[in-house]
């Protein structure tokens, strides 16, 4: 059964940039093509599926594709993966601090530090300069930074050697409407 929560982002001066609600996946539910879970630890996977609100400070948008996102209590990075349809088209690695997780609610520190990566692994290290000036400017403190380049080394050695974090993410997605299976049982 999923579990409505309520995801926010935040910058580094915890000033609210992004909230959207989204359903907490099942630990056991495997999703698609994905490596078993038992691998995955402490992982929270939430479902954000087309169309749900992404309420921004510039706006609200609806959201353009299915989407899965991957989050771990004590890492300082996130995955969002996207889906056209059930299909992967695309995987954001963005910096963070570890994610608050509570019953109802997923809050995290966004560092604006974000990798591309695509289904074959091939990737791009995207705003390296926003990162630098969010640093400065927000005035991260030395064990945020030199965090955030670790996770950074993390993630790009992960990709490189092919091996763990991204096995996690399905690129065939068995269906797409997880987020009705609770309504569908309840009836």
């Amino acid at each position: 059964m999923l579990r409505e929560m309520l995801v926010e982002s935040r910058s580094y001066d915890q000033m609210l940039r992004g909230s959207w609600q989204a359903y907490k996946l099942d630990e056991h539910t495997q999703l698609g093509d994905e490596q078993p879970l038992e691998m995955a630890g402490d992982m929270i996977r939430i479902w954000l599926p087309a169309g749900t609100l992404m309420r921004w400070a510039t706006g609200t948008r609806p959201l353009r594709y299915n989407c899965m996102q991957f989050f771990w209590p004590q890492r300082w990075y996130m995955l969002s993966a996207f889906y056209n349809n059930e299909t992967l088209r695309y995987t954001y690695a963005s910096i963070i601090q570890p994610a608050t997780i509570e019953f109802d609610r997923l809050r995290f520190v966004d560092l604006d530090l974000n990798v591309l990566v695509q289904p074959d692994l091939s990737y791009e290290i995207l705003t390296q300069a926003e990162f630098e000036q969010a640093a400065n400017m927000l005035s991260y403190s030395e064990e945020t930074r030199i965090s955030a380049l670790m996770a950074l080394r993390t993630i790009t050695s992960s990709i490189q050697l092919s091996v763990g974090l991204f096995a996690n993410v399905p690129h065939q997605l068995k269906h797409t409407d997880f987020h009705l299976a609770s309504c569908q049982e309840r009836s």
